[in-house]
């Protein structure tokens, strides 16, 4: 008899010792759950919200942008470029106010040479066809064609010179890309410089490289015409013809 009464008084001890020990890890662990919704719910705030904020102004600003560039596609020119043109322009008449003109070139006289390319349409650019009696003529041609496309180029004026000095690799097709790429650098570093006459004085076909110079001045829209700006040259379709007497080349520009 006293050894089931003591029985059932361990057994009820061991029960109330397990209740105890249930009882205890549940209330951890719901305080320790709690602390972590606590957590995600501060990381939340002091980091994920922010995260979003960001991405979502940063598709705004892309949107914004795009609309931008689609709406200076209707301009020739855009206003950035237009701005930039219109400081330099500033800048060269008090230039001129102070100095005089700069006519590094005003002792040189030479003729102007004829016109022997013209512009061809093409889906979304522009396709110039140049030809020359020598394949340097005719790269001489459609760099020049490239600026008159941008210009009205009888209303340059012989104020300035630049000169390049490129090397290609590769063929001829390489050397006429960065041949015209070197000269719409210039344009866009020169403040907008634009050559009526070029000129190579050196064309090795076998180290592919060209010397050439380029006779004109700084575009100003309050003496020439805005045409199209040419943003970049292209691979696409470029053609050179030595086999024909006229030595045709096309090239295909984004505008």
């Amino acid at each position: 008899m006293l050894g089931r009464l003591f029985r059932n008084q361990n057994r009820t001890v061991i029960y109330n010792r397990a209740h105890r020990i249930t009882a205890s890890f549940l209330i951890g662990v719901t305080c320790v759950s709690f602390l972590a919704v606590c957590h995600q719910l501060y990381k939340a705030k002091t980091e994920y919200l922010p995260d979003i904020r960001r991405r979502g102004k940063e598709r705004l600003e892309k949107a914004l942008a795009l609309r931008q560039s689609e709406a200076e596609l209707f301009n020739p020119m855009s206003k950035e470029s237009e701005k930039k043109i219109q400081d330099s322009n500033t800048k060269n008449n008090q230039n001129e106010e102070e100095n005089g003109p700069s006519a590094s070139n005003e002792n040189v006289t030479f003729d102007y040479p004829d016109i022997k390319y013209e512009f061809l349409d093409n889906t979304a650019d522009i396709q110039i066809h140049a030809w020359g009696n020598s394949l340097e003529e005719s790269f001489e041609q459609v760099a020049m064609g490239m600026f008159a496309y941008m210009t009205d180029i009888d209303r340059i004026e012989n104020r300035d010179m630049k000169q390049i000095d490129i090397q290609a690799e590769g063929d001829l097709q390489n050397l006429l890309y960065k041949f015209l790429s070197e000269w719409l650098e210039v344009y866009g570093i020169e403040d907008y410089f634009i050559a009526r006459k070029i000129e190579i004085n050196l064309f090795d076909r076998n180290q592919l490289r060209i010397i050439a110079r380029g006779y004109g001045e700084i575009f100003d829209l309050s003496r020439h015409t805005q045409g199209t700006e040419i943003k970049a040259i292209t691979y696409s379709n470029m053609q050179i013809h030595e086999e024909a007497s006229t030595h045709d080349v096309y090239v295909i520009v984004d505008i």
